[in-house]
């Protein structure tokens, strides 16, 4: 198995995760009753980083791997997983952080779905990358 086949494969998971995440997960906290928000939140936040974290650290390492092999061609990856990392970091997690500590949803799921959406297309983008790189 080559390493474009197998990062396909973990590019796979993260776009299918996170479009889960957009489609589905976010949107269902707003039908979580507010005095459940907060500890149901918690536990989303620590059990989602058991599936993403790892895959993010091993994506990362084989995206890595490939710029110094060869930097112009996965140029692009590189990019986009910058910018994947500095949604997730610098603004997805504080926005998480905001809702456990007001026990609230004020106007954080509009921003949680907007910031998330361009995740989703960041690595719907690497996705693609990868199956093309793969078919081609």
């Amino acid at each position: 198995m080559t390493v474009d086949a197998i990062r396909l494969s973990v590019d796979t998971g993260l776009f299918v995760l996170v479009w889960l995440v957009q489609v589905i997960i976010y949107p269902s906290f707003d039908q979580i009753a507010k005095e459940k928000l907060n500890t149901w939140h918690r536990l989303y936040t620590q059990k989602i980083l058991y599936f993403v974290g790892p895959m993010m650290f091993v994506q990362s390492g084989m995206i890595a791997w490939q710029i110094l092999g060869d930097p112009l061609i996965y140029l692009a990856d590189g990019l986009l997983l910058a910018g994947i990392w500095i949604n997730t970091f610098l603004i997805a997690i504080p926005i998480h952080e905001a809702i456990d500590r007001e026990k609230s949803l004020k106007g954080h799921l509009t921003k949680l779905l907007r910031v998330n959406r361009w995740r989703s297309w960041m690595w719907t983008g690497l996705f693609l990358i990868s199956l093309g790189r793969v078919l081609l």
